[in-house]
């Protein structure tokens, strides 16, 4: 139920996220799903990067909005520390990849069943959705502001969404990152976060 509940939220930021152009700082207008606004701060664009191969394809990007390539500490149900974060376009967010990982430096399997899943692990246009089958996760530095770490491995078709050609499988490779913990109060109070 939890992943379905934050699958929904994280559809929902996605689609009220309006980022465009690629400028230095950037104001966000968001609102919640009670209809208020959320208050955000301006957002740097410059301070975060991933890159990685979805099926031999170069996926990139170099900005974050404090929600897209950023990171949040959070809970889990059991209160461990966790690391949540989705990297995708910031100018184009409809394809991404989710993660929820320990609070913690080193490797962990992400698989398609718990205790460790990342809601849809990959989400492409048209909101055809891939589950983890299996995805490693390494991070190698985690910093009072940053978290960096490299990622690999294959996703398995959850939903075909609006492609009824969709690929079965999805292999990700040389996936690397190095995100900012976000500072905007908005977010972190979206997603419960620290």
């Amino acid at each position: 139920m939890k992943q379905l509940f934050i699958t929904a939220i994280i559809s929902l930021s996605l689609a009220l996220c309006s980022c465009s152009g690629n400028n230095a700082a950037k104001e966000s207008n968001i609102i919640n799903a009670a209809g208020s606004p959320i208050a955000t701060t301006s957002i740097s664009t410059s301070d975060a990067s991933f890159s990685c191969k979805l099926d031999g394809k170069v996926f990139s990007e170099s900005g974050s909005t404090g929600n897209i390539n950023a990171a949040f500490h959070t809970k889990d149900d059991d209160k461990k520390e966790q690391i949540f974060f989705m990297l995708a376009d910031v100018n184009d967010p409809s394809q991404k990849l989710t993660f929820e990982i320990p609070g913690k430096t080193g490797t962990t399997t992400i698989q398609n069943s718990p205790p460790h899943f990342s809601y849809e692990g990959l989400v492409l246009k048209g909101f055809v959705t891939y589950t983890d089958d299996p995805v490693t996760v390494n991070i190698t530095s985690i910093t009072p502001s940053r978290v960096t770490g490299t990622f690999s491995g294959k996703y398995t078709l959850g939903n075909k969404g609006a492609d009824n050609n969709a690929k079965q499988t999805i292999e990700v490779t040389d996936g690397k990152f190095d995100i900012p913990f976000s500072t905007d109060a908005g977010w972190k109070k979206f997603y419960h976060a620290e």
